[in-house]
C-alpha cells in the first residue's frame, strides 16, 4: 500500500512532468469513425501551447483549433470555415514523452477513434 507522502510524490511528479511538456509544432493526425461507411481520414495541425491553453490551425489553415492540457489529457475543438462552423472535439491522452496523443472524438453525433503523431 502506499503511504500519503509517497502519492503525494507521485502527484508532484507527474505535475512537473506534464508542466515541461511542451506540444508546440505540427501534429499529424488520423481519424476513422466508428461507423465504417462514414469516410474520415487524416490532416496536419500547428498547435501552440501557452501555458495549460492550445491554439492553432489544421488543414492547411482552412480550419482553427483551440483546446487545452491538463496533465497528459488533452482536448482539441477545431472547427472549419464554413458559416456556421462545423466543430469537431477530440478528447485524448498524451504519451510521457509528448510525442503521440491517442483518444475519441465525435463531430455531432459521429464518433470515432483518432490517434495524433508530432512531427
Amino acid at each position: 500500500m502506499k503511504t500519503l507522502s509517497t502519492m503525494i510524490l507521485t502527484a508532484f511528479t507527474l505535475a512537473a512532468l506534464s508542466a515541461s511538456t511542451d506540444i508546440s509544432g505540427k501534429w499529424e493526425v488520423e481519424a476513422r469513425f466508428d461507423d465504417q461507411n462514414i469516410e474520415a481520414g487524416g490532416f496536419d495541425c500547428v498547435v501552440k501551447q501557452q501555458g495549460e491553453r492550445l491554439t492553432g490551425k489544421c488543414s492547411d489553415g482552412t480550419a482553427s483549433l483551440n483546446g487545452e492540457i491538463d496533465g497528459q489529457m488533452i482536448t482539441w475543438r477545431v472547427s472549419n470555415s464554413e458559416q456556421p462552423p462545423v466543430t469537431t472535439t477530440f478528447i485524448g491522452t498524451l504519451n510521457r514523452t509528448g510525442t503521440t496523443i491517442e483518444g475519441r472524438f465525435n463531430s455531432g453525433t459521429r464518433v470515432g477513434r483518432f490517434a495524433a503523431a508530432k512531427s
